[in-house]
């Protein structure tokens, strides 16, 4: 049986793969556009499917007897569904051949390392670690998804002044990048961006998405929260 490659062996692979970048400068890792813009379609199909789904389709990959066993090894190994959705993406653009093991390594290594943030600034940066935090933290607040490569998400943050004023003083604002949020976007039902999710009490009360005039967003945001 071939030894698998140490780490930094598939840190080299990911890059000669063209899966991450090296910035010759810092030494820091990051993972391509043209990668991120392939995963995204596998993203966009895992991040929503139903529980039952997802783990006949990790049983399949995998070959687990069934969802029930692909549901144990999930939870017991802590396998998230933006994992799944990059191993699928490894597997599916690697032109060399890697064992099950090193495609399972390089598929954590790649989902860490992550491309830049597509949050903008103005907002509170939070993820799937901390968004539960911020929602009970205050009895009334704000979180915004936005992803890469996303036309309306960018026409957005031209506007980020006027959009983040459409919402009253003192509500706290977050944003979560929805490439990297798979939890948060499950557990209140989106699947697009940009998004603006208002919560009041710890509870989703309107999801409002796409791209949005500033005025029209502050009109739907006074109906729910007053002016």
């Amino acid at each position: 049986m071939a030894e698998t490659r140490q780490p930094d062996a598939l840190i080299d692979a990911l890059e000669r793969e063209g899966v991450v970048v090296v910035d010759p400068e810092t030494d820091a890792v990051s993972t391509t556009e043209a990668f991120e813009a392939d995963r995204e379609v596998y993203y966009d199909t895992y991040v929503t499917m139903p529980d039952d789904e997802f783990h006949q389709s990790v049983a399949e990959v995998f070959g687990l007897d069934s969802p029930e066993a692909a549901a144990e090894r999930v939870d017991e190994l802590g396998v998230t569904r933006e994992e799944f959705a990059t191993f699928l993406t490894l597997r599916s653009t690697v032109e060399e051949s890697y064992s099950l093991p090193e495609l399972t390594t390089m598929a954590q290594m790649a989902t860490e390392l992550g491309p830049e943030t597509p949050v903008p600034d103005g907002v509170e940066h939070l993820d799937d670690d901390s968004y539960e935090a911020f929602v009970e933290g205050h009895r009334r607040c704000v979180v915004t998804v936005w992803k890469l490569f996303c036309d309306p998400c960018e026409a957005m943050k031209e506007q980020l002044d006027d959009v983040l004023s459409a919402f009253p003083e003192g509500v706290p604002i977050g944003g979560v990048a929805g490439e990297r949020s798979p939890e948060f976007c499950r557990s209140v039902g989106v699947n697009a961006a940009p998004a603006f999710v208002l919560f009041d009490d710890g509870e989703p009360v309107e999801i409002i998405t796409g791209r949005t005039d500033p005025s029209a967003l502050a009109e739907r945001v006074e109906d729910v929260y007053g002016s």
